[in-house]
């Protein structure tokens, strides 16, 4: 019985590990007056299609809808690897910037994003996520 239990234990935790217990990614970062958010539906990020969505505020934590966005994804360079990096396209959505990021490996990446609004000089923060 209680080899049983254990055997049962160690499945459900190697299945929250493993990947079976995925949820979501948030984070913050501040670049020039702009608070920046990053959302996934998913984490870490999976090998293909991944949807994710910036969201940007104000210094007094207004949003922030008129802007540009740019996303860009990129593994960092290593030896003997062709450079991987690709632009997204992001889509305004009522102050989300929505955007899918095809993940061709696994590893870990960095996310560019650069935000410009009218009449002010672009800012870029980076992201460190991983994909599995």
């Amino acid at each position: 019985m209680k080899k049983s239990l254990l055997a049962v234990l160690v499945a459900v935790i190697a299945l929250a590990v493993l990947g079976g217990c995925s949820k979501g990614y948030e984070s913050q970062k501040t670049a020039g007056d702009l608070k920046i958010t990053l959302k996934a539906d998913r984490y870490p990020l999976i090998k293909g299609d991944n949807s994710l969505s910036v969201a940007l505020s104000d210094a007094a934590g207004k949003a922030v809808t008129d802007a540009s966005v740019q996303a860009k994804y990129y593994m960092p360079p290593m030896a003997g690897m062709a450079p991987m990096d690709f632009t997204a396209q992001t889509v305004s959505q009522g102050g989300r910037y929505s955007f899918s990021a095809n993940i061709p490996m696994e590893g870990g990446w960095k996310l560019d994003v650069t935000a410009t609004q009218p009449g002010k000089a672009p800012v870029t923060t980076t992201f460190n996520v991983d994909a599995r």
